[in-house]
Order: C-alpha cells, then sequence, then structure tokens
C-alpha cells in the first residue's frame, strides 16, 4: 500500500514551487499600491520587499551563470518575473525621473522577447502589462503615459527581435557557407587522391542503392579520414622519432598542378604557410622533375627555403622524399627539415623513405578501396534497374525502366530510345536534354549517326568520344555542348536491330569501361524486352480490335458503353448511340464473292474510323454491322455525323473485274436520356430505328424519336 505523504511535506515542497512567484507578485502588489512612490507611507515595507526581491534575483542570476537546473513548475520564468518587478519598483522610485528610465523597462522587455524562449517569453512581457495596467486603475499614471509605455515596450521588442532573427539568419549564412568551403575543400583533397573521379558518386552523398548503406557516411569519406588520420599519425610519429622541427606531405593536384598541403606535424604553428604553392620553386622543385630525394644538411645560404615556410630562419636541415602513385609518377614529397644542421645519417634516411612509400601505400589503398566501393555499387544500380526493366509489360513501361536503369548506372544529360518499323526511325522516349525535340522524332532508317550504327549493328562513336561535327538524328540536331556519346543497336537474337539506345553526356570520357560494356548489356535487355512488349501490345490489341476492319471488337464496345452511360448519368449529359450496316450486304457476298466484301467492309470501316472524335468510339458489332457511340452528342448531332458518313460512304467506288461497285448504309439513332435510360432500351431503340430505315427504302439515317408512335409503343410495351 503506498504510503500517504505528511501534509507538512506536502505544504512545505509547495511553499519551495511558489514562494518565488508569490514574492514577484507581493512585488507588484506594492508597486501598484503606490508603496514605492516617493512621499509614501511606511516607507520599510517598501525596503524590505525590494530587499527580498533583489536578493532572489541575484540568486537566479548566480545560479544561471553556474548552469544550476531549476525545476520548479515555473522555475524558468522566476527569475524574468523578479527582474520585472525589481525594474518597475525602480521606475516608482525615481518619482518625475522615472520617466527617464522607461527606456531601461523597455530594454529588458526587449531583450527578454528576443533571447527567451517563445514559449516563455509572454510571461515577463504579461507581467510588465499587469503592472502598467495596474498603475492606471489605481490612478498613479494616466492612460496616456499607459499607452506611451506599451508602445515603448512594444516597438523596443519588435525591433529588438527583427535584429536577434537577422543576427540568426546572417549566422545561418556564415554556417552554410563554412560547411560549403569545408566541403570544397574535402572534394578537392579526395580529387587530389584519386578518390572522386567523373562517374563516382560525390563524397557527400549516399550510396543509391540503400541495401549496400551500411553507416550514413560513403565509402569515400571513410577513406578520406582514414587517410587524413594515417598521414597525421605517421607524421608525428616520425616528427618524434627523428627529433624534427616539421614532417609535411605535399600533393599535387591535377587540377592546377599545384602543391597542397595534405598532411602536418610542426612546432613552428606559427610559420606555417597554408598554400597551395607552386611546383617549380623551393626544394620541390627538382623533386617534381627528375629527383628522387634531397638531403640538405647544414643548409646553406643560397638554400631557396621550404614551401610552406614563410622564411627558411632557423632551418639547419632539410630531407625531402618523393612519393610516387600509380606507376612511376610522382604523386608528392614528403618534407622533414630540423634545426640543427648535422648530416642525414642513412639510418634516418631510410625511415623517411619507409614513411614515403608508406604513404603511397595508404593512398593506394584508399583509392582501391574506393574503386571497389564504385565497382560495387554501379553492379547493384545495374541489377536494380534490370529488375525494374523486367518488371515492366508495355512498350512505354519498358522504355522509360530502361532510361531510369541507364541514368542509374551513369551521369547522362540526355538518353533516348528510338525504335524501326517500316524504314522510319521514330524516337518513342527521350529524357533529358533537348528531350522535348526529341521525343516523338522520326526520320529515315539511315539517317545520322543513329541509323548508321544501326546500320553497321555496332556501337557509335568508337570510345564514345563526339565534338558535334555529326548529326546524331537529324541533320538539325548537332549536339555542340556533348562530349561524350554512345549509340548502341538494341540487338534480338535473331535478326538485324530493331532501334537504338542514344546516351550523351557534356562530360569527357563517361561512357568508357566498364561503363560501356553494361550499357550493351542494358541495351541486349532491352531489345528483348522491348520486343516482348511490342508483342504484348498486339497480343491486348488483337483482344480489343477486330482483326479484319481495325474497329474496335463488340466486346470492348459493350464494355465501353457501360462506361460512357455511367459518365453520362453522372454529369447529366447526353449520349448518342448509331447503329449502321451496309444494305443488300448479303447480296453483295453472293454476287462478287467474299473477298471482295470484305474490302468493303474494309471500306466502310475507315471512313467510320475517321469520322468519330477521340473521345468517342467506333466498334465492329457484327457481320456488316457497325456501332458508333458519341460523347455529349444529342439526336441532333447524331443525325449531322450520320448523314455525313452515310454521303461519304455512298461516294466511294470500290474496284471489281466487272466494273465500280457501290455501296449505301441505313443508320438508326437513338439518344440518352431522351430516347432511353438502359443499355438495352437505347440499343433496342437505335435497332428499330435502323430497321425502320431498311424498311422506308434503305440509304437512310432515321433517329428513335422519327419512328411512328404507334411502332414506338408496341416496343416499348414489348
Amino acid at each position: 500500500m503506498r504510503r500517504k505523504e505528511p501534509v507538512g511535506a506536502v505544504a512545505l515542497r509547495l511553499l519551495e514551487a511558489w514562494y518565488v512567484p508569490g514574492v514577484a507578485a507581493l512585488g507588484g502588489g506594492a508597486v501598484v499600491a503606490g508603496a514605492f512612490d516617493p512621499g509614501r507611507h511606511a516607507p520599510w515595507i517598501g525596503l524590505l520587499i525590494g530587499a527580498i526581491v533583489v536578493f532572489l534575483g541575484a540568486r537566479d542570476v548566480r545560479e544561471r551563470v553556474r548552469g544550476q537546473r531549476n525545476d520548479h513548475p515555473l522555475g524558468s520564468v522566476e527569475g524574468p518575473l523578479l527582474w520585472v518587478v525589481g525594474t518597475w519598483m525602480l521606475l516608482r522610485t525615481a518619482g518625475s525621473f522615472g520617466p527617464h528610465l522607461t527606456p531601461l523597462a523597455a530594454g529588458l522587455l526587449a531583450w527578454f522577447h528576443a533571447t527567451w524562449p517563445r514559449r516563455m517569453n509572454v510571461f515577463p512581457l504579461g507581467a510588465a502589462a499587469v503592472l502598467e495596467f495596474g498603475l492606471t486603475a489605481a490612478g498613479r499614471q494616466t492612460a496616456g503615459v499607459l499607452v506611451v509605455h506599451l508602445l515603448v515596450f512594444g516597438a523596443a521588442a519588435i525591433a529588438l527581435s527583427l535584429f536577434a532573427r537577422s543576427e540568426a539568419h546572417r549566422s545561418r549564412v556564415r554556417e552554410e557557407r563554412a560547411r560549403a568551403e569545408e566541403e570544397a575543400a574535402r572534394r578537392q583533397h579526395a580529387r587530389d587522391f584519386g578518390l572522386l573521379t567523373t562517374q563516382a558518386p560525390a563524397l557527400t552523398e549516399l550510396p543509391q542503392v540503400a541495401d549496400h548503406v551500411a553507416d550514413d557516411r560513403s565509402v569515400g569519406h571513410m577513406t578520406l579520414d582514414f587517410l587524413q588520420e594515417s598521414f597525421a599519425l605517421q607524421l608525428d610519429q616520425l616528427r618524434a622519432a627523428l627529433g624534427l622541427d616539421t614532417a609535411a606531405v605535399l600533393w599535387r593536384s591535377p587540377d592546377d598542378e599545384k602543391l597542397h598541403l595534405r598532411g602536418l606535424s610542426t612546432n613552428r604553428q606559427d610559420r606555417i604557410e597554408p598554400g597551395p604553392f607552386p611546383a617549380n620553386a623551393g626544394v620541390t622543385a627538382s623533386l617534381l622533375r627528375d629527383v628522387r630525394e634531397v638531403a640538405l644538411a647544414p643548409v646553406k645560404s643560397g638554400f631557396g627555403g621550404l614551401p610552406y615556410y614563410r622564411d627558411a630562419e632557423g632551418v639547419g636541415g632539410v630531407l625531402a622524399v618523393t612519393i610516387h602513385g600509380d606507376g612511376e609518377a610522382v604523386a608528392g614529397v614528403l618534407s622533414v627539415d630540423r634545426a640543427a644542421g648535422d648530416r642525414w645519417t642513412d639510418a634516418e634516411r631510410q625511415v623517411v623513405r619507409l614513411a614515403a612509400r608508406k604513404l603511397s601505400l595508404d593512398v593506394a589503398t584508399g583509392q582501391r578501396l574506393k574503386a571497389t566501393d564504385h565497382e560495387r555499387n554501379t553492379f547493384s544500380r545495374f541489377c536494380a534497374g534490370l529488375r525494374e526493366l523486367n518488371a515492366s509489360l508495355d512498350l512505354e513501361g519498358v522504355s522509360h525502366a530502361a532510361i531510369d536503369a541507364v541514368r542509374a548506372l551513369v551521369r547522362t544529360d540526355l538518353v533516348a530510345i528510338s525504335l524501326v518499323h517500316s524504314d522510319v526511325h521514330r524516337v518513342i522516349a527521350a529524357q533529358g536534354l533537348h528531350a522535348e525535340r526529341f521525343q516523338g522524332l522520326q526520320f529515315a532508317e539511315d539517317e545520322g549517326l543513329v541509323g548508321r550504327a544501326v546500320r553497321l549493328g555496332h556501337a557509335l562513336p568508337a570510345g564514345g568520344r563526339y565534338r558535334g561535327a555529326r548529326p546524331v538524328f537529324t541533320a538539325d540536331d548537332r549536339l555542340t555542348e556533348i562530349r561524350s556519346l554512345l549509340i548502341v543497336p538494341l540487338r534480338k537474337e535473331e535478326g538485324p536491330p530493331i532501334g537504338a539506345l542514344t546516351v550523351a553526356s557534356c562530360d569527357e570520357d563517361v561512357f568508357v569501361s566498364p561503363h560501356g560494356d553494361m550499357l550493351q548489356l542494358i541495351a541486349d535487355q532491352v531489345a528483348i524486352k522491348l520486343d516482348l512488349a511490342r508483342a504484348h501490345d498486339q497480343i491486348r490489341e488483337m483482344a480489343t480490335v477486330d482483326g479484319l476492319t481495325g474497329l474496335k471488337n463488340h466486346r470492348i464496345f459493350q464494355h465501353s458503353f457501360d462506361v460512357m452511360l455511367e459518365r453520362a448519368e453522372r454529369r447529366q449529359g447526353p449520349l448518342c448511340l448509331i447503329l449502321t450496316d451496309i444494305d443488300k450486304f448479303k447480296v453483295l457476298n453472293d454476287t462478287y464473292g467474299h473477298p471482295f466484301g470484305d474490302k468493303v467492309l474494309k471500306g466502310v470501316a475507315r471512313v467510320l474510323g475517321r469520322a468519330v472524335r477521340g473521345v468517342d468510339l467506333a466498334a465492329r458489332y457484327g457481320g456488316e454491322e457497325f456501332a458508333l457511340l458519341l460523347e455529349d452528342s444529342d439526336n441532333d448531332g447524331g443525325r449531322i455525323l450520320a448523314e455525313r458518313i452515310r454521303a461519304e460512304v455512298e461516294g466511294l467506288e470500290f474496284p471489281h473485274e466487272s466494273g465500280m461497285v457501290r455501296v449505301t448504309l441505313s443508320l438508326g439513332i437513338a439518344a440518352y436520356p431522351h430516347d432511353g435510360r438502359t443499355k438495352p432500351e437505347l440499343i433496342e431503340r437505335a435497332d428499330q430505328a435502323l430497321y425502320r430505315a431498311k424498311e422506308s427504302g434503305r440509304n437512310r439515317s432515321i433517329c428513335w424519336r422519327d419512328v411512328p408512335v404507334e411502332v414506338r409503343k408496341s416496343v416499348s410495351h414489348a
């Protein structure tokens, strides 16, 4: 059973938590009551309360300076409340001089408003407002003075708050600039050590494949940190072992051919220049040409100096050794010096040579580690791209997945996929530079570098380099900003290429091995998938399109009718159905044969297909009968289109060995909602209108509303 807390302990805890706000409230009440006004009665009361407020305020300041935490409910605002009350005591004590102290109160409140946590700065401001209103209500100051004080306090708080925000913004800008400069220095450092290549991700970027993220830093970051720590440790050891003043690593930058200070251990920090340094000055000049080691002791008066020192004063001996990178190329210099002018012993020189060799091996290890990580990430992105590619079925999905796979593998500025059909090349997908210009572009099969690559069956141009001299697709598209270009034919297992994968970049040497080889593998996969996608599209088209006429088949008509009718009901708009068939088609088949009848069906279908809009539907209903669905069209609109179709078909001529043959159409029209509200009603009434057109002499169009009333009643009754 939980033991009940004694009443005395509860009272003591409450007193401890609330006595400071209570003192502040007592002091505020005394201010309002006039206890601090000149000529007051019983001045000792004001002195006593003022002394308590000052004592508690000073204690709060001491605790804050010491970093002591106040866990009471109002502990964070006790000090500000005491300071506000104390300031108002001082204002009232000053009497007629009080208004001159108003800026002091304004500055105090402004400081609270600008620096205190947003959820807490309302307490001192609120306390000041209560005091001001209390003094006005007690008749100790006029309403005009109240307004002026509140305006001054508010303006000061806003001004200092804006100033604080401005300072905070400038501080953020300085921090961001410092981070950017630090990152630029790290990137330059990494580039000097060969850890940052054209295709390698930036050191600040995480690997793009989430499965391989083992830390919140990339391998490039970790490798660079390793090299910095290794250089620092080895130089410290070298300086301690040989009694040196300075041990430094100067590294040649591939960007500017200057020497950068990439490692330093010294007891002469005040004399060090940060660099970079010219490569043809001082001791390092000969080392970067043909000398492997320079040992000077004692240093003579004509000594050219060390580039990282402001002057050569106090240097008695210098030993500098080359650091080699790939092959025999000089990557940097390890330079050591000391004040003693004693000659360098063979043992000392051997130690420095071994240190230089160790530094070289560390850099080579870092480069191999970074290259291995880059190859691993490249392979992972390649596999991820292939998985996405294999998941796509249709032509559009395959083309976009292929582009995503390419862009995940290499940094490109343009990716395009084109297919060959009927001796015409067409770009089916493009992303990147000028993509809107190339999307859907059609050109001759043998035109441009793309046409040549497809015709020859191998990738162009050689080496992936491009200087804008030859057109890529057509004669109008010389891409002068492109420096790397690779056009890979899309080859199936058998037969000629079906198209091309074109990748381009504004950077030099982007599509070198292994990326060129991987792009070829992607292209082979894309060719197979595109061929399958085209077959898939053909199968899907066969399932929706009538094989003879090219119009939608009966199944699609029924489904589309449901969808369009539901949409018309929702939008409360009209929908028109036209049923039509070829007059005396059975006689035509019997007379001229079924192959000729098929030609007639195709010719009539072409007229119907051209007549409808993109939102409408033309379908083969069955045999020689066709159906049209016209969205947002009523009987009048249906009649106009039906007459135009009828007249155009009547003007067709079909050549036969016995002469020209003509055909006519009869058409029946029914519209939602006036002629029916359901699909069966509309089909039945359009069919009855078609029957009436045939009974009336054929080669005409009739709306359901034009059918005699008695016929309509009989159909409705049935």
